[in-house]
């Protein structure tokens, strides 16, 4: 299922390419900056654009255990990286959360979580439970507010949430997908949506960092969302610059190199992008496999080409390839090389031609 150790060694790509890319600064990057653990897939909501499916019926969730080695391996970073946690719904496990963002700050590694605010109750609960994971070692409280969330979730929830957590002294993200209208609208239509979602004067929005996100084709949105925004002035050449600096675990143990879509699809056609299942493997074995990472070809080539680039070199390649004609950006042209076979293949054939060239060079 996964990659070949000689296909997960540079051997000197960084040269290789030397001179031949533009923006080869990427290919220097050594650092892993943040890792995020799923803790469940479980959630009170069933959005139309979840990449995981999530649903009060999806019980997948996270081995602490596995989870506590991974937070280990990664402190060994210097400098460690932060710690997000998500899902799902990660405050359906609050006290796995609570435990494991303790273990962290032992550490030195400051955490963060992504929730969507369905746990809130009332102001002082809110403030309560938020204080308290700021005095474990928890530092940024990000929610999503948006058209795919709000008819699950109460927009009074994600206010007093939101509110809370400044009131705490957390770090407050507002996550928003986007439609056409906001996304050719620019910050100020993000800002007056937010504001009216939430009855917040928007002089309070501008406050929070606000991430404004576009909706993937995968998971439950491949059915169900059809309002994609496709932006042909949009940059689909850019080096990925996720790929090795966040690494994410998934509820089933298994360890990828990003955050991104290629989360969402199954574990069996995701062999490009699943580092290892983690489940048997020890701190030590972890913290080998995040070195690796640093040097994995496949996504080496990622950072100095981006998926789309590397796309259209394997459909140069070979022509009869067939590809989507648009991509929402590069997140979703990476989905290519999980739910494309032919891509699947033809990358591999070329990662291998890539790892001999680069032995009769080192050579």
């Amino acid at each position: 299922m996964y990659q070949t150790p000689e296909l997960r060694r540079d051997r000197g790509l960084a040269d290789f390419w030397t001179g031949r890319l533009a923006g080869t600064d990427l290919l220097n990057r050594d650092r892993i900056s943040s890792i995020t653990i799923l803790l469940t897939y479980r959630c009170p909501a069933t959005c139309d654009h979840c990449i995981f499916e999530s649903s009060p019926r999806n019980k997948a969730k996270v081995d602490v255990a596995v989870a506590r080695r991974l937070i280990e391996a990664a402190s060994r970073q210097n400098p460690p990286p932060v710690v997000g946690f998500s899902g799902g719904e990660p405050f359906l496990r609050l006290k796995e959360m609570r435990e494991l963002v303790l273990f962290a700050a032992e550490r030195g590694m400051i955490s963060e979580v992504i929730s969507s605010s369905a746990w809130v109750h009332d102001h002082a609960q809110a403030r309560a439970v938020l204080a308290d994971l700021l005095a474990c070692g928890m530092k940024t409280y990000c929610t999503s507010v948006d058209r795919f969330h709000t008819p699950f979730v109460k927009a009074a929830k994600m206010r007093t949430a939101i509110l809370a957590a400044r009131e705490a002294g957390l770090h407050v993200i507002v996550n928003t997908q986007k439609d056409e209208s906001m996304h050719y609208g620019g910050d100020d239509a993000i800002v007056a949506y937010l504001a009216a979602t939430l009855d917040l004067p928007e002089s309070v929005i501008r406050e929070f960092q606000v991430n404004p996100l576009v909706t993937t084709p995968v998971g439950r949105a491949r059915d169900m969302v059809d309002d994609y925004v496709y932006d042909p002035s949009k940059d689909m050449n850019e080096g990925c610059p996720m790929a090795t600096e966040i690494v994410t675990l998934s509820p089933y143990g298994f360890l990828y190199p990003c955050c991104g879509m290629v989360l969402g699809e199954k574990p069996e056609t995701a062999g490009l992008f699943i580092q290892d299942d983690l489940g048997t493997r020890s701190v030590d074995e972890i913290a080998a496999i995040l070195e690796e990472l640093k040097s994995d070809l496949f996504f080496k080539i990622l950072q100095a080409l981006g998926p789309y680039r590397l796309l259209m070199e394997l459909k140069r390649r070979n022509p009869a390839i067939a590809v989507r004609d648009r991509y929402v950006g590069a997140c979703d042209a990476c989905l290519e090389f999980t739910a494309n076979p032919a891509v699947v293949e033809e990358a591999r054939a070329y990662l291998q031609e890539c790892a001999q060239r680069l032995a009769l060079d080192a050579a």
